[in-house]
């Protein structure tokens, strides 16, 4: 290869390398996503196999995002779920993402969403925290510390909303 060849080629894969650049950042990731994750708590397990995960998230972003999975040490699986009214009885309906509203929020609550902690990987005791990591669609990932409570301090951190969790056994 000689020089002036070289001299030509370079700068056209720099050229190449700069577009490729711009159109991977230019997918549809918004410009401004601000999300706020708090209040993040798990229920002390009734049975020891599984416990609810609530927390309340803060969109101050632009444009909307969406939660789409939950991962953490303590579990194995974490499934994003929403109770619903069935025949006079509460049950929980697995879904794929949950909205998080540009300029608003959610919250997870016992009666409403809630992530359910599967296949525990080891005792969670009141006072316990551990990491939990929140993948949204366009925050990427979120980690997040949750704290373990005892179920009858629930309605003193969510007040009246804390009617029944179908998931508690009571």
């Amino acid at each position: 290869m000689t020089d002036s060849t070289l001299s030509f080629r370079v700068p056209a894969i720099l050229a190449l390398v700069a577009v490729t650049a711009l159109a991977c950042n230019s997918r549809e990731s918004p410009e401004n996503i601000d999300l706020e994750v708090s209040q993040v708590f798990v229920t002390e397990p009734v049975t020891g196999e599984r416990a609810a995960m609530y927390f309340a998230v803060t969109n101050n972003g632009e444009a909307d995002d969406e939660l789409l999975a939950i991962s953490t040490a303590a579990a194995r699986v974490a499934e994003i779920h929403r109770t619903e009214q069935e025949g006079g009885r509460m049950r929980m309906v697995p879904i794929d993402a949950l909205t998080v509203p540009a300029g608003g929020s959610i919250d997870l609550v016992p009666g409403g969403y809630h992530v359910m902690l599967l296949e525990l990987t080891r005792q969670l005791l009141p006072d316990d925290r551990f990491d939990v990591t929140l993948r949204f669609r366009h925050a990427g990932e979120v980690v997040a510390r949750a704290r373990v409570i005892r179920y009858e301090d629930v309605e003193k951190l969510v007040g009246s909303a804390a009617t029944g969790d179908a998931h508690s056994g009571r």
